[in-house]
């Protein structure tokens, strides 16, 4: 089981470590707070500590050392973060995590000893934004190789052809790597639910249906080029 610590129980780093609790991680949730600590005691897989994480002698008598990812989520508090930090990478933990709130505290993250750092502020931004060019859009990510990876559904043209028929590689550019389908169906209780099942595999003959979302891979322009069609 994968071990994680993660350090400042506001909103975003509460989530961070109940997020990581229910894809079955062991958590170490760490906060000088109480009242937030306590919140998450009944939550399995999360063991809250409640201690100044600032200071290295706590921090090392914590057990911390033996996670395998750190997570420093108390971007607010710029010189805490920067010093809980510092103080991991003394520890030698393997992968440090840690959340900026701009530019400049990024880079001393990155200085002091974080692989990576995100700010989730802007990139809720980016991701309205993304939303709101594309309402079909659900995900975008950025390859290493310049591509980018898209999740978007299945505009009504599509509905009813076969990747055959779409012909998606030279007439868009674009590579279908997955469809992902949800299928209706009713609970014990009389609810309507849906499931939702994944191609991995997909084939020239597999029919798109409504509803469907298609996983796609493609330069940005061809990407963008084909995001104005699902407007």
């Amino acid at each position: 089981m994968r071990r994680f610590a993660v350090f400042g129980l506001g909103r975003f780093g509460g989530q961070v470590a109940i997020s990581l609790a229910d894809l079955g991680a062991d958590v170490l949730a760490v906060d000088n707070s109480p009242e937030k600590c306590d919140a998450l005691k009944r939550v399995a897989g999360i063991h809250p500590l409640c201690f100044d994480a600032t200071n290295e002698q706590a921090l090392r008598e914590s057990g911390v050392d033996e996670v395998d990812t750190a997570i420093v989520a108390m971007g607010a508090h710029r010189e805490s973060s920067i010093l809980v930090t510092a103080l991991l990478r003394r520890l030698a933990i393997p992968r440090i995590v840690a959340r900026a709130v701009d530019d400049l505290h990024k880079q001393i993250l990155q200085l002091v000893g974080a692989a990576l750092v995100f700010n989730p502020e802007v990139e809720m931004a980016i991701r309205a934004a993304q939303q709101v060019f594309a309402g079909s859009l659900h995900e975008r990510m950025s390859l290493p190789t310049g591509h980018h990876l898209v999740e978007v559904d299945a505009m009504e043209p599509l509905i009813g052809k076969t990747l055959k028929d779409l012909d998606f590689r030279h007439r868009f550019e674009l590579n279908v790597i997955a469809i992902r389908t949800r299928t209706p169906y009713v609970d014990d209780l009389g609810e309507s639910r849906f499931k939702v099942s994944t191609n991995l595999t997909p084939r020239a003959d597999d029919e798109i249906g409504k509803g469907d979302a298609l996983v796609l891979i493609g330069t940005p322009n061809r990407v963008r080029e084909f995001l104005e069609l699902c407007k």
